[in-house]
């Protein structure tokens, strides 16, 4: 529930900012045509901003599963998280692909800088969010690995029927925990180009 007010309010927020903005004074009255290209570059801004709340919820859901992990994660919930952390760098690449191609389009000076500089701070806040989630999955794969090794030494114990099993089941936990923090390493990559495109982007229209 949380998540969705947290979503909800941060579309308000985008969408009010239209309204704020608009009813600052300006000394000359702008072209038609400047007026028509800016609305449609504040279309585009907004965009952007509403990809970066979205992928700001996603990470706050990632961060409660592994940070409310109690032992050791399932195989089930380490895939869950693995897939949505490879779809929110996929979508943080978009957004600074966006970026850029907005880079070589807009104008310092405009009023557009305020969208730009939300869009960096929204930037800043999904790119701490990823070094959390990379921190999380660190401490789980260290205590995923304790348990892998008392397991290791139990199934021994119990003869070769049980070794087999055992050890089948510690590898696969083992492979996961280790695909999810490539995850993890893709997701920090992404949110760190996030973090320089809106940076440059944001000094361009100042």
């Amino acid at each position: 529930m949380k998540f969705k007010f947290a979503l909800s309010a941060g579309l308000v927020f985008i969408a009010g900012m239209g309204l704020a903005f608009a009813g600052n004074a300006v000394p000359a009255q702008p072209s038609q045509k400047t007026l028509v290209q800016e609305d449609a570059k504040t279309k585009e801004f907004k965009n952007i901003l509403v990809q970066l709340v979205r992928q700001d919820e996603y990470l706050d859901e990632a961060i409660e599963i592994l940070d409310t992990a109690s032992g050791r994660p399932s195989q089930e919930d380490i895939a869950a998280v693995g897939v949505s952390l490879k779809a929110i760098a996929k979508n943080l690449r978009n957004v600074s692909a966006l970026n850029k191609a907005e880079f070589a389009a807009i104008q310092p000076g405009s009023d557009l800088a305020k969208y730009t500089n939300t869009i960096l701070s929204y930037s800043r806040k999904v790119d701490r969010k990823s070094v959390q989630v990379g921190s999380l999955i660190a401490q789980l794969s260290a205590k995923n690995k304790k348990a892998a090794m008392r397991d290791a030494v139990s199934s021994r114990k119990g003869g070769k029927k049980a070794r087999g099993k055992k050890l089948t089941e510690v590898l696969a936990e083992q492979r996961a925990m280790d695909r999810l923090a490539a995850d993890a390493r893709a997701l920090r990559g992404a949110s760190r180009d996030l973090s320089a495109t809106s940076k440059w982007l944001y000094i361009a229209s100042k």
